[in-house]
């Protein structure tokens, strides 16, 4: 039984519609991911799985029905369910009802009314409504998981996205529970079965994979680098990256332990991690949040370290640790190296509180570079059994980058520093193994800083006096540059847009809101406006209702969204989008100006 709350689920009408009340809230996401990496990383046998995983989907999602299928090479086979249907269950094929469906497009659906999907619906089927998802990695598919309620309407996207989170663990913990079982008879079975099993744990890795950072481009000047590398196939460390704008929060985890348990112990810290810092909290609450929202559901005897940081748009920056290697800041301008650290103790152990650790802070110069690093690379031997240690990695990193500096003329190729350390590293080990998870993030703050702001505050000069040619071409030479810096892409963006090239504005703006991160309904509703003057309506609609889902209130990106409709000659939607304005801006007499004077229109044309 799950040792947490779960508040149940309750189809109600509303208006005419079916809607689910109740089931699951954010802070049951987080409980049941930990609930889930704490049970699987108990198991060692492929029944006991399946029906753990039975039992969860049960307990979580209130189904009438779990089906559990495995692709044997030709078929679908349902290998685990709770109950028999009728129609009984069959072998299915790749492309046959919902099951096959989600394995042969290996994408999950959620399907409200079965009887309305008559390709998905077997005659004489009691279930209604199914959520059902691939078992997968990122090239392998293994099979399905589909759960299944008698009910109408009763499952939303928040339970498809925690089921999605649940068949991620399950094929790690399957792949784990394979090795266990493979290696009570691998002596019977000789080295083929030994090879399978090393692919079996090599596909376990690809699903770690996702969680680390994919997208390493540069943020307003700071340019990133990282390594992860598991002494087994899977990892109890992580690195990952969260843009927000005007910040930038960074960690580096590391999970006691190896192998499958701290593997899926890393993802359930992963969701936390995001979650904290999308919530606006500060580093010190973070780590309390990290270390009280898990500390209950982790394995027995485990505990991981940390080290977060936050970088600010002015470079300076916040740090906090929490029993984690220190992180390492190289400073240009006089060659050195400063090892950070603060007050902290490791989470998992026990209960803490933020007054438990303490922030620092610090600042990033140009050609500067911040290293935060696990301690498997300074806790490395080779085969005279002699550790690695901190000061050798500085010796390396200052060596590396001395020569990447004659070779670039003064400037650093932040790619090949860490190839060139990752080098140095395997040289000084040899051919003894890894002793411990490797990971890495390097923060390099870019050398071209200085030289692109000052193009752009020149600019900023030739516009305010409209030298418009001049302004162009002072601001595209800064984006040559260096062009992540934040002030470059909306300077340009907002110049295109203001002189009618709105394809133009639209390049720029979309490339600020993919690098920095920015969430803020202002950024959102400004990229739905270049859309929308560009006619681009799909596009306007989905930024301006971004733009609401930050702001509800915004009251200009309701109005023009309902412009958007009104393009579409879609009139309804348009004045159900300014009703829900007026409600939720009741004060506005822009939105119940446009909401009188489009129900009047209406009126008399009708």
């Amino acid at each position: 039984m799950v040792d947490f709350k779960v508040s149940k689920r309750m189809l109600v009408n509303f208006r005419g519609q079916n809607k689910v009340v109740g089931g699951l809230t954010d802070k049951d996401k987080i409980a049941i991911l930990l609930y889930i990496s704490k049970e699987f990383a108990n198991l060692d046998r492929e029944d006991q799985l399946f029906s753990k995983v039975i039992l969860i989907c049960q307990e979580i999602f209130e189904s009438d029905n779990t089906t559990l299928r495995l692709w044997d090479g030709e078929f679908l086979v349902p290998v685990k369910f709770v109950k028999e249907t009728e129609p009984p269950r069959r072998n299915l094929t790749s492309g046959e009802g919902y099951s096959g469906t989600v394995f042969e497009t290996k994408e999950p659906i959620l399907v409200n009314d079965l009887s309305r999907s008559a390709h998905y619906f077997d005659e004489g089927e009691k279930t209604k409504s199914v959520m059902c998802v691939p078992i997968m990695q990122k090239e392998e598919i293994l099979g399905t998981l589909a759960v299944e309620s008698e009910r109408e309407n009763f499952y939303i996207v928040d339970d498809l996205e925690i089921l999605e989170a649940l068949t991620s663990q399950l094929a790690l913990a399957l792949y784990g529970v394979r090795l266990i079982e493979g290696l009570v008879t691998a002596r019977a079975r000789e080295a083929a079965i030994l090879n399978q099993l090393e692919w079996d744990l090599k596909m376990g890795r690809n699903v770690q994979s996702q969680i680390l950072p994919q997208d390493l481009s540069a943020w307003n000047g700071i340019y990133f680098a990282s390594h992860y590398e598991p002494m087994a196939e899977v990892s109890g460390d992580l690195v990952d990256i969260v843009r927000q704008g005007h910040s930038l929060t960074a960690i580096n985890i590391d999970v006691s332990g190896h192998g499958i348990p701290a593997a899926l112990v890393t993802m359930a810290i992963h969701h936390q991690f995001r979650r904290s810092v999308m919530a606006g909290l500060g580093l010190t609450e973070i780590m309390e949040e990290l270390g009280e929202k898990l500390r209950e559901q982790l394995p027995e005897s485990t505990y991981f370290t940390a080290f977060m940081v936050r970088i600010f748009s002015d470079y300076t920056f916040g740090y906090v640790n929490a029993g984690h290697q220190r992180m390492l800041h190289y400073k240009a301008s006089d060659d050195t190296f400063i090892q950070y650290d603060t007050k902290g103790v490791p989470l998992g152990i026990l209960p803490v509180r933020k007054a438990d650790y303490e922030e620092k802070q610090g600042k990033l110069e140009p050609g500067d570079f911040l290293l935060l690093i696990s301690d498997g690379f300074s806790e490395q031997r080779n085969h005279l059994k002699d550790e690695v240690g901190v000061e050798r990695i500085q010796s390396w990193l200052h060596d590396e980058r001395e020569k990447l500096v004659i070779e670039g003329r003064g400037k650093v190729d932040l790619k090949k520093l860490s190839a060139s350390f990752i080098k140095r590293f395997r040289a000084y080990q040899g051919d003894v193994p890894n002793g411990d998870d490797l990971s890495f993030l390097f923060l390099y703050c870019g050398d071209s800083i200085p030289e692109a702001s000052h193009y752009i505050q020149l600019a900023k000069q030739s516009n305010s006096k409209m030298k418009m040619e001049e302004a162009y071409a002072q601001a595209l030479k800064a984006f040559s540059i260096d062009s992540s810096l934040k002030e470059i892409l909306v300077f340009l963006g907002k110049m295109y847009y203001r002189d009618g090239k709105y394809k133009e504005a639209i390049r720029y703006l979309e490339e600020y809101l993919r690098t920095s991160g920015d969430n803020t309904a202002a950024s959102h509703f400004t990229m739905g406006r270049a859309y929308y003057k560009a006619g681009m309506i799909s596009e306007a609609k989905r930024a301006l209702k971004m733009a609401l889902s930050s702001d509800h209130s915004f009251a200009k990106a309701s109005i023009l969204l309902a412009q958007c409709y009104l393009k579409e000659n879609a009139k309804p939607k348009a004045i159900k989008v300014l009703q829900q304005g007026v409600k939720n801006t009741p004060q506005s007499l822009e939105l119940k100006t446009s909401l009188l004077r489009l129900e009047t229109h209406t009126q008399k044309v009708n």
